[in-house]
């Protein structure tokens, strides 16, 4: 990666391998805002140290002016705050394995967009690379920074930020500090930490971040990798929890559902997945996950399994199983 041969002046890490911590499980997600302490972290090779002083953010390739921006500089930019859904994943090796690692944080940063076309992107364009300053090895795989990339359709969205706060406070190392991107409705895979070089080009980038993990397979065409891009619908509930007990009396069934597209309705069942009954669906704010909720009230006493299946603008429906998005089952007792 010639491109960015800059960025490895000065280079370390403060922390070097795969670092990756999930504080909080289905049940625990009971704010509508994640609190920043209880957001999950994953790096697939370590955190850099970085010199805010000398950091530099350099966007350059096929626009028809090159532009290297200061922390100072992105500072005094017009500032956005969005409120965004923000998921992992999972196990590259393990794609279709559920984690259902999930939060929903608000971002505050300045628009992607609006600095790319004050640069004039050229006509050849097609993707946007973004480089992050961590490097090392994974899986066996080296590699001299993280990188990935997105269509330039969407990087030129005006809701792409590079963002240098989180929940109004700002980022703190491990999440990415001095700036990372946020694209909201992408898995986070695409949200690279600690970036350094925008690079606008015609072509995918090679790095094992988009060739060798995160890809499902191949695409329509049969030959182009298919990227982990956009958020499959997905939805989990999270009152009640696995293994609780309740009483024969009604109760309020709740959780959320979140893609990459609105969700438009959520449908519950109580047996397996033998029949269901539509939630009620609240609005979706900005890119936020959506509250559903469903009054039931058991029969009988006895074990139940209930599961939540979302549905979104475009008609696609959460898988039962198979599938990073499947339906999650919750198993209660109804004495």
């Amino acid at each position: 990666m010639n491109e960015f041969d800059n960025s490895l002046e000065n280079k370390s890490m403060s922390y070097v391998g795969m670092i990756i911590n999930f504080p909080l499980g289905v049940h625990d997600l009971e704010s509508f805002i994640t609190p920043e302490n209880q957001l999950f972290v994953v790096s697939h090779m370590g955190i850099p140290n970085i010199d805010i002083e000398q950091w530099r953010l350099k966007i350059s390739g096929l626009v028809e002016q090159s532009l290297e921006l200061s922390y100072e500089n992105l500072l005094n930019m017009e500032y956005r705050e969005l409120t965004v859904f923000h998921q992992c994943s999972g196990n590259p090796l393990q794609p279709k394995l559920p984690t259902r690692t999930i939060s929903n944080v608000t971002w505050g940063g300045v628009s992607l967009g609006a600095i790319l076309n004050q640069l004039q992107v050229k006509p050849q364009a097609r993707y946007v690379w973004f480089v992050g300053l961590d490097g090392g090895v994974y899986e066996g795989v080296s590699s001299d920074f993280y990188i990935k990339d997105i269509p330039l359709e969407k990087a030129l969205d005006k809701d792409v930020l590079l963002v240098y706060k989180i929940n109004g406070k700002p980022l703190s190392l491990e999440r990415g500090f001095p700036l990372r991107l946020v694209v909201p409705g992408y898995y986070g895979t695409n949200s690279v930490k600690w970036l350094s070089n925008i690079y606008v080009t015609d072509k995918r980038s090679p790095g094992i971040f988009t060739t060798t993990f995160y890809n499902d397979g191949v695409g329509e065409d049969g030959t182009t990798l298919k990227p982990v891009w956009e958020v499959a619908p997905e939805s989990v509930i999270v009152h009640p929890h696995q293994n609780q007990v309740l009483n024969l009396q009604p109760h309020t069934l709740w959780g959320w559902a979140w893609a990459y597209s609105d969700i438009t309705s959520v449908d519950v069942s109580m047996d397996s997945g033998i029949t269901w009954q539509a939630a009620e669906v609240e609005a979706r704010l900005q890119y936020a996950w959506q509250r559903f909720t469903f009054q039931w009230t058991p029969p009988t006493r006895g074990k139940y399994n209930l599961m939540s299946r979302a549905t979104d603008s475009n008609g696609a429906i959460q898988p039962i199983e198979e599938q990073r998005n499947a339906v999650y089952a919750v198993a209660i007792t109804v004495n």
